[in-house]
């Protein structure tokens, strides 16, 4: 390659080099971020229910209640026996299980969510022990922990009292905001026992449910051995095909759309720009060889054969693309490490939050989970955009060659 016709071409098309190399530049930092995106939103999937300690929650498709009176289950809450729990948890994937009674509770106060406990099992009571920040835990025989946003709002202290109909339960504890990381969202805790005798002194509940005197609950909790490889869901929808299955699987689509970066839009978008980076290098690559015809034909007429000129424009190129390919990947580092400081916040769907959305001016309810962007830099992602870049602007460079067979140095003679 001759150095001195590359530096004379640069120097007289500065701005328009330039321009272009930080397009490819800027485009090639785009693809390598949304490719770690995109591969990272199973992990990302995974954060609403890593902050239970659980992968899969299992809930029942149930009734609509008549009115809004009372206890009530919301339609994704209906009731678990206790024999299904156990075929829960004894699957071949599960290594603990915990079962909850999720309610709402409507009344001529305020509008309550509550969520009973089994103290036997661990998963749902270690959450509660962890995120206590005023009292004691203390459940059963009447007593209860609120949440801090509850008892901000309804001005509630450790030692008041909530009622339910005509029972009356003390506040033991007040717990950190946020609790169950807002997968099973709740303003206040009860002994299952205690949430079991308010359900079933419910008339909603009776006419659209058989509450028999064995436990039951509505809201599963899993734990599963995380090298267990198989279809989790197809085993618990074998208990019941009523069972709706929530895991890091089922987030995936819902993330994706809100992340926005891998949806439809964010990939015709991406089309659009390389197709016209990859047109302008084409240009530009034409623009190269008619602005140096006669250079062309000069060397032409000193020997050199068309290989040789396809390899000096080759050169060129790909010393361009390589500038470009340094520069995005130094837009791609620091592209990630703005992302990784940033925070995702992911709304639940309303299946498994159990918001009553048709309540909004009461609902005090916090559907949103925040969580760091599990991004980092994927050398596999880099090597592959890299050597696409190669591949793509190689084939772009070679089509527009066509032009330097067309170059006769007799008309460049005179």
């Amino acid at each position: 390659m001759i150095t001195e016709y590359f530096l004379a071409f640069l120097r007289a098309n500065k701005i328009k080099t330039m321009a272009l190399c930080l397009s490819i530049a800027f485009y090639f930092a785009l693809v390598v971020i949304a490719a770690t995106l995109h591969r990272a939103i199973p992990e990302i999937a995974r954060l609403p229910l890593k902050q239970i300690g659980v992968q899969t929650i299992v809930q029942k498709t149930g009734e609509i209640p008549g009115r809004m009176v009372g206890a009530v289950f919301p339609h994704s809450n209906a009731p678990v026996s206790k024999e299904q729990f156990n075929r829960l948890a004894g699957l071949p994937f599960v290594e603990e299980a915990d079962l909850g009674l999720y309610f709402w509770y409507f009344d001529t106060a305020f509008f309550k969510a509550a969520l009973g406990v089994d103290q036997k099992n661990q998963l749902f009571f270690s959450i509660l022990e962890k995120n206590i920040d005023q009292g004691a835990l203390q459940l059963g025989q009447k007593r209860i922990v609120i949440t801090a946003p509850f008892s901000e709002k309804q001005g509630l202290t450790i030692g008041d009292t909530v009622a339910l109909g005509d029972k009356a339960y003390v506040v033991s504890a007040i717990l950190r905001p946020n609790i169950s990381g807002n997968i099973i969202p709740a303003d206040f805790y009860m002994d299952l026992a205690d949430a079991l005798g308010v359900v079933r002194d419910s008339v909603e509940m009776q006419n659209i449910y058989r509450l028999d005197d064995g436990d039951f609950g509505n809201v599963v909790l899993l734990r599963g051995n995380p090298d267990w490889r198989g279809a989790k869901e197809t085993l618990i929808k074998e208990v019941d095909d009523k069972f709706l299955v929530f895991s890091e699987k089922t987030f995936t689509r819902e993330i994706s759309e809100q992340l926005g970066i891998v949806s439809t839009a964010g990939r015709l978008l991406f089309i659009v720009l390389g197709g016209v980076l990859a047109v302008a290098f084409g240009l530009l690559t034409i623009f190269n060889v008619k602005s140096r015809e006669r250079e062309i034909a000069i060397l032409r007429m000193l020997g050199w054969r068309i290989l040789d000129l396809k390899k000096q424009f080759i050169g060129e190129n790909m010393i361009l693309l390589c500038v470009s390919i340094l520069s995005g990947s130094a837009l791609t580092l620091a592209g990630l490490f703005l992302l990784g400081l940033q925070t995702v916040k992911m709304e639940i769907p309303w299946d498994i939050s159990a918001r009553p959305h048709f309540l909004p001016a009461e609902n005090s309810i916090e559907r949103l989970v925040s969580a760091p962007l599990p991004v980092h830099f994927d050398i596999f992602i880099y090597i592959a955009a890299t050597i696409g870049f190669l591949l793509l602007f190689l084939a772009v460079s070679l089509l527009c060659f066509r032009r330097i067979n067309k170059i006769k140095p007799s008309e460049f003679a005179t």
